[in-house]
């Protein structure tokens, strides 16, 4: 019975409810007493996504592309092995440019320690190893075409010969010229 007489009362009052407007100032005056609200900042997710995908786009390309030079790599390496396994004479090319390839580094070295006085001779043969090692590359592509034909091999070991040859001489020379350097005498002179 309570709510019957409620809903009569608001049904019998409704006009007198609607005709009743709040003041202008309630709201402000509402506003000021409630608690400041905290403003949280609002971080948007887009610009870290797009750096996260681009760090695993770059990643995952490394990876993609070392797995790649490392397959071909392999698959070289393995023909090149094979090769000179089933040819005696690359074989022997090999054993021969490790030799003559030590031979001239150890020279190299001996004849820097001679031509500090005059690194233009360095600088000089340094020119024309770089020429002679052009032709030997030539002769190597040529190798490779001709099957291990053995007057290319031949070639190959000759130049190796050739900078070694050119290597004793400059170092004879070098020594000839630092041995008459201490051998003459300091002339005084007397005023």
């Amino acid at each position: 019975m309570k709510e019957d007489k409620l809903e009569q009362f608001v049904r019998n009052n409704a006009d007198e409810f609607n005709s009743l407007e709040t003041p202008e100032l309630a709201w402000e005056a509402i506003e000021k007493k409630l608690p400041a609200a905290k403003q949280v900042p609002v971080r948007k997710i887009w610009p870290y996504a797009w750096k996260a995908a681009a760090a695993i786009l770059i990643f995952a390309s490394a990876w993609l592309l070392n797995d790649y030079t490392d397959y071909k790599k392999s698959s070289g390496d393995n023909s090149a092995s094979s090769s000179v396994a089933s040819n005696p004479d690359l074989t022997e090319l090999s054993d021969a440019e490790a030799y003559y390839t030590s031979q001239i580094y150890s020279k190299q070295a001996e004849l820097a320690s001679y031509a500090k006085e005059h690194p233009e001779i360095i600088d000089d043969l340094k020119k024309e190893f770089v020429e002679m090692d052009k032709d030997k590359e030539e002769l190597k592509k040529d190798l490779t075409e001709s099957n291990a034909d053995e007057k290319v091999i031949e070639a190959i070991i000759l130049s190796y010969r050739v900078k070694i040859e050119i290597l004793d001489q400059m170092l004879t020379e070098l020594r000839k010229a630092k041995e008459s350097n201490v051998n003459q005498k300091p002339v005084e002179t007397s005023l």
